[in-house]
């Protein structure tokens, strides 16, 4: 009897770990149609605040000065003149720069893995470019894939996510065939960390309570 608790035992800790180790990304995602302003990006704006509420205090870079130190960014260029509201826009209250990227990919490296990272991204059109994706690798190299909300006209958009636990070195941004703007870069070590925003315990507690359970189990039938 002991040999078969020890065999349950076993088997409940490899499930919470393949769980944990392959979890998805918790997102947070609000996308407006045909803006120019981040003023009318409401629902973009709701999101962000949602998504700052679980990560706490991260970094953030606005385009407005050097990249930091700890962040490389591959693909687009830094701007502060556009070609209309469908090619992007500065989203930084006072500010005037923001990453353009026409067509292909732009590629957020971090000197100090992450596990939160969100951005406003604008010019969307999503109608006439509907493939986009934002694409990274966490720390179990399961590859995560989030998939853009829907934003036409010259939209804007907040995507943001959180994959607890997890280091993440790059986050890619497959713009494809269409121009947008990026700015307001979050990026960290989320700082609330509960094990799961829904309330959800982390891994480890999971693992005492189970553990605990068939300990008790195990005493009972002694």
């Amino acid at each position: 009897m002991i040999k078969k608790i020890r065999n349950v035992v076993l088997g409940s800790t490899l499930v919470i770990m393949s769980s944990a180790a392959f979890a998805a990304p918790i997102t947070y995602i609000g996308a407006d149609d045909a803006v120019s302003s981040i003023a009318q990006m409401v629902n973009s704006n709701a999101a962000a605040a949602d998504f700052l509420n679980v990560t706490g205090n991260i970094g953030v870079y606005d385009f407005e000065s050097a990249i930091p130190a700890n962040l490389t960014i591959t693909g687009g260029t830094t701007v502060n003149t556009n070609c209309g509201s469908l090619c992007g826009f500065n989203t930084t209250a006072g500010g005037s720069f923001w990453r353009e990227v026409v067509g292909g990919s732009v590629t957020f490296t971090f000197v100090n893995p992450v596990d939160a990272f969100g951005f406003f991204v604008n010019g969307l059109q999503t109608d006439l470019v509907p493939q986009q994706t934002i694409e990274y690798v966490d720390g179990s190299l399961s590859q995560q894939i989030i998939n853009m909300p829907s934003s036409t006209g010259g939209g804007g958009a907040f995507i943001g996510f959180i994959d607890f636990g997890q280091l993440i070195s790059s986050v890619t941004f497959n713009a494809t065939s269409d121009i947008l703007g990026f700015d307001d870069l979050r990026f960290g070590r989320s700082q609330n960390d509960p094990g799961d925003p829904n309330g959800i315990p982390a891994p480890a507690t999971l693992l005492l309570f189970v553990a605990g359970l068939l300990g008790l189990r195990l005493r009972s039938r002694k």
